[in-house]
């Protein structure tokens, strides 16, 4: 489920996905950030990329049009990760994988690329497996050719089983490069969750 937040001052970086945004409070600019998330149980946790909520005073998700804000239980700055728990209590969540995707393997990336500014709906991508390691030989990452756009951030990446293979979170943007998009393989999703219980 797609995601906004408000950031305060915070020593981490500033997320990648951020806007400036105007407060009513005090007529004020302050930034603010999207991105996509989705429910791994039925108790209301919710995984994201660390990125999407950096530093963020107020973390709130979109659901069913109505704005329900949630708690950060757990990140994880290097591997780019995020628990976040709602009192929501959804009917449906994603089972992570037990294994890593495999090269060639057929993936869908779901998520709300560019938010609300071209329809609220979730949004898909279709491609494959197309490295097993991210960007300078990085192995808790994996590369696929489905497109990642702005917004995309946390979104999972699923195998032909419906099952989460890995979480979407970088794309190389560069004239003439296409095809150069990264997601967090399960195994390091599935650790990350598991030793935060």
């Amino acid at each position: 489920k797609k995601k906004k937040s408000e950031e305060k001052k915070s020593k981490k970086q500033k997320p990648k996905d951020q806007d400036l945004i105007s407060s009513d409070d005090k007529n004020t600019l302050v930034p603010a950030s999207s991105g996509t998330g989705f429910f791994v149980s039925n108790n209301g946790h919710i995984i994201t990329n660390d990125h999407v909520i950096v530093g963020c005073r107020n973390v709130t998700i979109a659901q069913q049009g109505k704005y329900v804000e949630v708690d950060v239980i757990a990140y994880d700055e290097r591997n780019d990760l995020a628990i976040l728990k709602s009192d929501i209590r959804p009917k449906k969540f994603y089972r992570i994988s037990k294994e890593d995707p495999k090269l060639m393997d057929d993936v869908v990336i779901a998520g709300y690329p560019l938010g609300n500014k071209v329809s609220t709906g979730i949004k898909t991508t279709k491609g494959s497996v197309t490295s097993l390691s991210g960007v300078g030989n990085n192995f808790s990452e994996f590369q696929t050719d489905a497109a990642l756009n702005k917004g995309n951030s946390g979104g999972p990446i699923i195998d032909k089983g419906g099952n989460v293979i890995g979480v979407a979170v970088a794309k190389i943007e560069k004239e003439g490069i296409d095809g150069f998009n990264f997601g967090i393989k399960s195994s390091v999703l599935k650790s990350f969750s598991e030793s935060n219980n």
